[in-house]
């Protein structure tokens, strides 16, 4: 399993950003360029205990602080606050049933999004994921797009998963929520469905940060 892909729009320092990663890469910048921002962003998407902290995120995950609705309002002051985007039922990460979807008030309130591509899938996780694996081609960065991959350079196309992490400001809780759904769940095929704290640990990755002065 490796990382691929990272997408991310809104998140801290980050208005948007598509970064597409080898299968070995170093992150190499001097201090605040961003490079602590892309791991906590891996992090919320498939770190299996982020979730534990309650909220996962706060108001300076947000680009420039913006967490509200347009025209100032940002806590509880609206008479008609904006609803979350899709939740897990049951409220539970570790549920693996199918999301609920919720209208969104106001879809110009601002969210953070956070989308992982994992590829070179194990066994295991071809397995457990097989309604949202996709196909990755090596060779141009990019899905395939086409029915059934068969009949391809098996080299160059390879299982491959995406995850996205969203978090949004709930006005009516007066609170910060986040979510990792699958990504093709997000889709109007699909109900949107819950990336739990067991599947992130099938995902798991290790973090390992070395500073130097």
């Amino acid at each position: 399993m490796r990382l691929t892909r990272l997408k991310i729009d809104n998140f801290r320092g980050i208005r948007t950003a598509n970064i597409l990663l080898p299968s070995h890469a170093v992150l190499i910048g001097d201090n605040n360029v961003g490079k602590t921002t892309l791991l906590e962003a891996i992090d919320l998407a498939l770190g299996p205990d982020r979730l534990n902290r309650s909220p996962p995120i706060e108001e300076h995950d947000f680009y420039q602080g913006k967490y509200g609705l347009p025209g100032g309002a940002t806590r509880g002051d609206t008479a008609d606050p904006a609803e979350p985007p899709p939740d897990a039922m049951g409220g539970s990460d570790d549920s693996d049933v199918d999301a609920q979807t919720h209208e969104q008030d106001d879809p110009d309130a601002p969210k953070i999004e956070i989308e992982v591509t994992i590829a070179d899938l194990t066994e295991e996780q071809k397995g457990r994921f097989g309604d949202y694996v996709e196909f990755w081609d090596t060779t141009t960065d990019t899905f395939y797009d086409q029915p059934s991959p068969a009949g391809v350079d098996a080299d160059t196309i390879t299982e491959a998963l995406r995850v996205t992490f969203c978090g949004w400001y709930d006005a009516e809780e007066d609170d910060f929520e986040g979510r990792t759904y699958f990504t093709r769940s997000l889709s109007d095929e699909f109900k949107p469905a819950a990336f739990s704290k067991k599947d992130k640990q099938i995902c798991g990755f290790l973090r390992l940060i070395r500073k130097w002065c």
